[in-house]
This record gives structure tokens, C-alpha cells and sequence, in this order.
């Protein structure tokens, strides 16, 4: 296992090749049939305020139909599902089953299995955004959705590292913690937070400073569809670095469960 420094990036990949197939099949099916009911005669009259708050009053246009759907929800949270379930699998579900010690029996620093299996995921996220990148060029050239393709590139980049800020979460929680259900609980529960967070800021001023913390109001929050890159999309190169920095930090000082 240590003849080859990218070992564990390599074997991370390859025990989830059937799962990643599912997946990107999955994704590619999701984001046809829900792109594919684009109507740029259906106008919403008299939007609620959900359907404000969730951009479902812009739906004739190819920005705000994107935003509202494919790029705003559901592809999102389909990929946080992935990365919250890999990312607690792959640390403190196996701790808690004792197939890590396993693995750390053989010569390999725990510093560098933790980051080649994070890359891993990364590598997944990454592999899956471009999946739907394509689909999409495709999709608004097809269906006249009037998107420019380098302001499609700039927010599905930005997808990308909204999941992997997701990602981060769960694998510095699993590192510092060691067990499983907490980092699916904490996980899910700030991509929920996240979530209604940026959909209700601008409905209620009690809940519009919050939106700070929310990874969505980095990645949305500048209306990418329309206007391109946002300065303050950085944070979310930032946000899982240093989220994973301090998870690893602990991971590598910490006694295993056992």
C-alpha cells in the first residue's frame, strides 16, 4: 500500500466506480428531464413569497429557470447527499467498524490518507459538475435559454466548490469526532441551514444577516447566471480549506476509537 504515493487516491476511486456511475447517470437524467420543461411563455402572475424566496417568479428566462432549478436546488442537493455520505463513510464510518485501524496498520501516515481520499471525492465532484456543464451548453443551445456559456461556466465551477465546501464538513467532522451518525447529522444539517438560510434572507430582515454563513450566498449570491464571477465566490475556495486544514490537524493528534 505504500509503494505508491497516490494508493489510497487510486483504491478511493475505485471502490466507488459503480457507485459513480449510478450517480452520474443519475445526475445526467435529472438534469435532462428538469431542463427540458424549460417554457419561456409560462410566466408565474402574483408570485407567493416562497415562491419568491425559492426564484420561482423568473422561470420564463433561462438564468432564472437554471437558478430556480437545476443550478439553485437540485443538483446541489443531490451532490451534498454524495459527498455528506462518502465523507462519513470514508473516516468515522470506518473507525467505528475498526476497518481503519486496519488500513493505518499498514506504513501510511494518516495525514496522507485523509487528504488522498478527500481529493478523491474532490475529484468526483469535479467529474460530476462537468458532467452537467456539458449537458447544460447543450441543453440552453437546444432549448434557446439565452445563457452565456462563460457565465454557465463560472456558476457550475462554483457548484463544484459549494459541494466540496459541503464535502469539507463532513470530513473534518468525521476527523475531529470519529463517529459517523454526528458527521451525517452536522453535515446535513448545516447544507439544510445553508439552504433556507439563503432562500429566506431576503423575505425577513431577522434572518438576512445569517445568510453570512451560508455556503449557498456565496455561490448564488451574486446571480452568476446573469452577471458572471462575484468576488465573494472566493470564499468558498477558502471556506473548505481551511475547514478540512483543521480537521486534519486533529485527525493526525487524536486517539482512535476503538
Amino acid at each position: 500500500m505504500s509503494a505508491e504515493p497516490l494508493a489510497v487516491f487510486g483504491k478511493a476511486l475505485r471502490d466507488q466506480r459503480r457507485g459513480l456511475t449510478f450517480w452520474a447517470a443519475g445526475l445526467a437524467l435529472v438534469t435532462l428531464m428538469y431542463t427540458s420543461s424549460f417554457d419561456p411563455d409560462k410566466v408565474t402572475e402574483d408570485p407567493s413569497g416562497f415562491q419568491k424566496a425559492l426564484s420561482f417568479d423568473d422561470l420564463a428566462t433561462g438564468p432564472g429557470f437554471l437558478r430556480a432549478t437545476i443550478l439553485g436546488m437540485i443538483v446541489p442537493l443531490l451532490l451534498m447527499v454524495y459527498v455528506t455520505i462518502t465523507g462519513s463513510k470514508s473516516v468515522a464510518g470506518e473507525e467505528e467498524t475498526g476497518l481503519l485501524d486496519l488500513y493505518l496498520a499498514q506504513p501510511i501516515e494518516r495525514g496522507r490518507l485523509l487528504v488522498q481520499r478527500f481529493a478523491a471525492t474532490c475529484v468526483a465532484v469535479a467529474g460530476f459538475s462537468l458532467l452537467v456543464l456539458l449537458e447544460l451548453a447543450v441543453l440552453n443551445s437546444a432549448l434557446d435559454m439565452q445563457v452565456e456559456f462563460g457565465n454557465l461556466l463560472v456558476t457550475v465551477v462554483g457548484l463544484a466548490f459549494l459541494v466540496i465546501t459541503f464535502a469539507a464538513v463532513a470530513f473534518a467532522t468525521g476527523a475531529i469526532t470519529g463517529r459517523r451518525t454526528l458527521t451525517l447529522g452536522v453535515t446535513a444539517g448545516y447544507g439544510a441551514f445553508a439552504f433556507v438560510v439563503n432562500a429566506l434572507a431576503g423575505q425577513s430582515e431577522a434572518i438576512e444577516p445569517l445568510k453570512y454563513l451560508s455556503a449557498f450566498h456565496y455561490y448564488l449570491g451574486g446571480s452568476p447566471l446573469r452577471e458572471g464571477f462575484d468576488p465573494g465566490m472566493l470564499v468558498l475556495l477558502v471556506a473548505p480549506a481551511v475547514l478540512f486544514g483543521v480537521g486534519l490537524a486533529r485527525f493526525r493528534s487524536r486517539d482512535l476509537n476503538v
